[in-house]
């Protein structure tokens, strides 16, 4: 497949780096393709829960709210927004979100996206496609915003009866709210960051699947720059016009910047909004935007240096690992060595300085590796209870942080608030002082292998985001200056 780019960059999820046909119902052959543009999300690997796990707690702490010590604030989120600009949510979101637990604005909720069809006379705006050797073009009208938020799933297949979207959006949302997992008839739920937030689920990432003539298919992923621009604005004009205090999450990016998304994210700053991005999953090859924009709070991914650890020591039970006790001092030496209980991703995108990006770009990292939640891969495969490694799973757990901040002092606006998130994470950073380096050993499920990771100091923004110090750094600056000087 050869895709003809035209004035704008391409980007789709790393899941679809590669041109892969797919025969799903005869004659017609679907390929993976890429767009002429836009964004996609971040995630860089899955694995699915095990589905014979013992039954567990009535109501379970995951690694990952233990490691930001969401736990023991007394703050929620309640009376804070959380718009969730991603995938939109599965149809059987209730499964995972049911009403009077989880707080989801439905009415509020949207969906933006285009037409796309074959159009072998015309330009081929959307994407031109080699299949061997004929071309095939296919072209896409304006934005719409009437999609409505439900993911293309097999409840709500799209118009040719697929349901190939992508869960992403509500494995997202899980990570901030908490989330029901049902197993053998018996709930169980397991605890989110800002678990009283209202949620605004907005599609800005859709999928797309169209035919030739000929009966062969393209599938297509992500999001223009014109859903997420929309997106970003849609949020903005309803902080305005209902006064309300609303974080946007965005765990996607693309691989350069763009004039139209940093117009309507400075229009959404401009009307209070708190903008949070994923720093994206291209490791040494730079950050993604929005996530490297100055005045976007950007989301390193952390692990926990015990993620699996219980399959190498004999635990009868290893796939408990993720309701483990994350020890509150982070520097106690674990079973492998490490002094330090927190790692750095080798994905997690660093600065690059010859994409013009600092060191400051970056803010500062959350848990982003084997984090659990309700998740569908693209394509024909179901949901499940997956575990999710990227920076896509770092966001979330900054953008309720955040909210955590902004129900205690709502006044504060971006940069007070990322000044906040910045001093917060200083208080774990990830290397020593003076130290410019540091490793940890990992067991990494995938390779059934004890691995390496290496970072240095300036690759994880200024530490791990943890809300109890958030919430103590926040209490300092805002309440020492008498509530003056934090709503810039």
């Amino acid at each position: 497949m050869k895709t003809k780019i035209l004035n704008c960059v391409v980007l789709l999820a790393m899941l679809f780096a590669v041109c892969i046909p797919i025969g799903v119902q005869a004659p017609s052959n679907i390929t993976m393709a890429k767009m002429n543009g836009g964004y996609g999300v971040y995630p860089t690997k899955v694995e699915l829960m095990n589905a014979d796990e013992d039954p567990l707690p009535p109501s379970v702490v995951p690694f990952n709210l233990d490691m930001v010590d969401a736990e023991s604030v007394d703050a929620t989120g309640e009376g804070i927004y959380v718009a969730v600009l991603d995938t939109g949510l599965l149809s059987n979101y209730l499964y995972f979100f049911p009403e009077g637990v989880v707080d989801i604005k439905e009415e509020w909720g949207i969906g933006f996206t285009h037409d796309v069809w074959y159009d072998p006379t015309g330009e081929g705006n959307w994407s031109i496609e080699y299949l061997n050797g004929v071309e095939y073009r296919f072209s896409y009208g304006p934005l719409r915003a009437d999609r409505g938020f439900i993911t293309h799933d097999s409840g709500a297949p799209d118009k040719y009866g697929f349901g190939w979207g992508s869960g992403h959006g509500t494995h997202v949302t899980s990570i901030i709210t908490g989330w029901y997992l049902n197993r053998l008839g018996v709930q169980y739920w397991v605890k989110g960051v800002a678990p009283k937030v209202t949620i605004i689920p907005v599609l800005v990432l859709d999928d797309w699947i169209e035919f030739a003539d000929d009966g062969n298919g393209w599938f297509w992923a992500g999001g223009t720059w014109e859903m997420v621009a929309a997106g970003i604005r849609y949020i903005g004009d309803l902080a305005k016009k209902h006064n309300v205090k609303i974080v946007i999450n965005m765990s996607l990016g693309g691989s350069e910047p763009n004039e139209l998304i940093e117009d309507a994210i400075d229009y959404a700053i401009c009307r209070g909004v708190i903008v949070v991005a994923s720093a994206g999953n291209e490791g040494e090859a730079g950050m993604g935007w929005p996530g490297a924009y100055p005045q976007v709070i950007s989301a390193a991914a952390a692990g926990w240096t015990h993620e699996y650890i219980d399959y190498i020591t004999g635990d009868p039970n290893p796939w408990y690992w993720w309701i483990k006790d994350v020890p509150e001092n982070l520097w106690t030496t674990d079973l492998l060595g490490n002094e330090f209980q927190v790692y750095l991703t080798d994905f997690s995108s660093r600065p690059n300085a010859s994409l013009g990006q600092h060191i400051w770009d970056l803010d500062v990292s959350a848990p982003g590796a084997g984090v659990k939640g309700p998740y569908k891969p693209y394509g024909p495969t179901g949901w499940g209870y997956y575990s999710v490694w990227g920076t896509s799973q770092a966001a979330p757990h900054v953008s309720a942080i955040a909210a955590l901040v902004l129900q205690k002092y709502p006044k504060v606006r971006q940069f007070s608030m990322e000044v906040c998130l910045k001093a917060a994470g200083l208080l774990n950073r990830l290397t020593k002082l003076f130290e410019t380096e540091r490793s940890a050993l990992v067991f990494d499920i995938f390779s059934g292998s004890i691995v390496t990771y290496t970072w240095s100091w300036d690759d994880y923004g200024t530490g791990l985001l943890q809300a109890n110090d958030a919430l103590c750094v926040a209490r300092f600056i805002f309440r020492s200056r008498g509530g003056r000087g934090h709503t810039l």
